[in-house]
């Protein structure tokens, strides 16, 4: 699914990471463990991003066996991207609902109902909330919800920084009983702080 060889950045203050080789098969859950600033979530949004500040470079970057492209339209219906900052994520003025329709639109896909009440009771999360903005809903809410407009879209490769970060233990809970729910059938690549639920959850951990 993801194969890099001799993959590295700089930014250009200087920083540079070196990653070597990271190999993730399809259908497999990998997680991502180090400490503060080891270059986890950098190493995600130079993947994944549209906003990379910093030069790439690399030996071999391939996505489903091909060249890894640029992120564009073409290339957000195979991969979704769960940011850090749940909040960050969700367009402030619209509603959930409008951002749902608006996920499918770009992505060339039909509104199911029965698909998104299957994705929401798997979230716990009530259809009602789908009327409300995100300035309506709790930061629990608004995490599960990111995952929910992540995941409609059926993406091939689903890509989580930091999704137990800031969250209860009863979300947590819940997000990580949905996450387990989806190996085998979506490849994910996931950062944690927390090397006990990576071990918990995932089929392999890489250590930085």
């Amino acid at each position: 699914m993801l194969y890099l060889e001799d993959y590295k950045i700089e930014y250009s203050n200087g920083t540079k990471i070196e990653y070597g080789n990271i190999h993730v098969k399809p259908g497999e859950f990998v997680g991502l463990f180090g400490k503060s600033g080891c270059g986890k979530t950098s190493l995600l949004e130079s993947l994944f991003s549209t906003t990379f500040p910093g030069k790439v470079t690399y030996k071999t970057a391939l996505l489903e066996g091909k060249p890894l492209p640029k992120p564009g339209p073409e290339f957000y219906k195979r991969v979704s991207y769960c940011p850090q900052y749940a909040q960050a994520a969700l367009n402030p003025r619209l509603t959930i609902d409008k951002m749902l329709n608006l996920t499918l639109k770009g992505n060339g896909m039909e509104r199911n109902e029965d698909e998104v009440d299957s994705l929401l009771i798997k979230l716990k999360l009530e259809k009602e909330l789908l009327k409300r903005y995100p300035s309506q809903l709790s930061g629990g809410q608004i995490q599960r919800m990111v995952m929910f407009l992540c995941n409609i879209k059926k993406p091939h490769i689903l890509i989580m920084d930091e999704p137990s970060s800031a969250i209860d233990l009863i979300t947590l809970k819940e997000i990580s009983e949905f996450i387990v729910s989806l190996k085998g059938d979506t490849t994910m690549l996931m950062v944690a702080h927390s090397r006990p639920l990576l071990k918990k959850i995932a089929d392999r951990i890489i250590d930085f």
